[in-house]
């Protein structure tokens, strides 16, 4: 008897399972609904909404992604905006705050469109948009959050501005590096000599690099050597390049002044000291 209901019960369960995973197109987009609440804030045109998102091909290779600490944004638009039926963004309606869903969207569709789409994605299969909606606002209510939230990275800027010479003091000294300084203010150490001569600004040079911040934390890093032209770059950088040689390795603190200065760029906030571990692989000429 009790075997019975067991079995039972965890065929109910399973099934429950299925449903929740079930891909289904709803109002022309094919998707598939990992969690829902029918109670939570419905989206509506011109909601601004805040989102974790994984895009991924028919192989699972991630093509991009935004995490909660960073998430993606965008205002819903008017259903078929996008100039075809199924598109991201028609999911996206079908959801609602706190919901998480994968969206699936055909490549054809998105080539037909005009976009321009790199090889390995290929024609025939859906791209994979996972999502998670963290946030759903109006306009008013997100233009009032982004006024306190650009008065909050205001007045931060201004207080690392403050306390930046005493920050880069401490770092420098918990580093155990013997840093030289140049006249921009540029503090370097060249940790490997390398051989052979100098670049000079317009030659490329290719390199390994690791970005930091003065607490340790990377903001930025190359998967591969990658080619930097001298004079592309910011003048920190650019500076760094021009004191290294083929196999050589640097480590360099860029004070804002030759950095990104009193502007927020990406991850990096306005005021900030960047850290940069450089490897120069190999460099050319310009030109060449």
């Amino acid at each position: 008897m009790f075997k019975r209901i067991s079995v039972v019960l965890f065929a109910a369960s399973m099934m429950v399972a299925c449903n929740k995973n079930r891909v289904e197109v709803k109002e022309g987009v094919k998707i598939q609904i990992h969690s829902h609440d029918d109670k939570a804030r419905k989206l509506k045109d011109g909601d601004i909404i805040s989102f974790t998102a994984k895009i991924q091909n028919s192989t699972d290779s991630v093509l991009q992604e935004s995490p909660a600490s960073q998430p993606a944004r965008a205002m819903l638009q008017p259903a078929g905006l996008s100039g075809f039926k199924g598109s991201f963004e028609d999911g996206l309606r079908l959801l609602s705050l706190g919901d998480s869903a994968t969206i699936y969207v055909p490549v054809d569709s998105l080539a037909k469109g005009g976009q321009q789409l790199p090889p390995f994605i290929k024609k025939g299969t859906d791209l994979k948009y996972t999502v998670k909606i963290l946030k759903v606002q109006s306009k008013a209510e997100f233009e009032k959050d982004m006024a306190a939230e650009q008065a909050k990275a205001k007045a931060d800027a201004e207080d690392r501005k403050t306390k930046l010479p005493q920050m880069m003091a401490d770092y420098v000294k918990k580093s155990g590096l013997t840093f030289k300084t140049t006249a921009s203010g540029l503090q370097y150490v060249i940790t490997k000599e390398g051989t052979g001569e100098t670049p000079k600004t317009g030659d490329v040079c290719k390199c390994m690099y690791v970005g930091k911040f003065l607490d340790g934390k990377e903001f930025d890093k190359s998967p591969s050597p990658l080619d930097m032209p001298i004079g592309s770059m910011i003048p920190g950088f650019n500076e760094a390049l021009l004191m290294m040689k083929k196999g050589g390795k640097g480590t360099f603190l860029i004070p804002p002044t030759i950095g990104y200065g009193e502007a927020a760029q990406g991850p990096i906030p306005a005021n900030s000291a960047l850290v940069f571990d450089v490897e120069v692989v190999d460099f050319k000429k310009g030109g060449q």
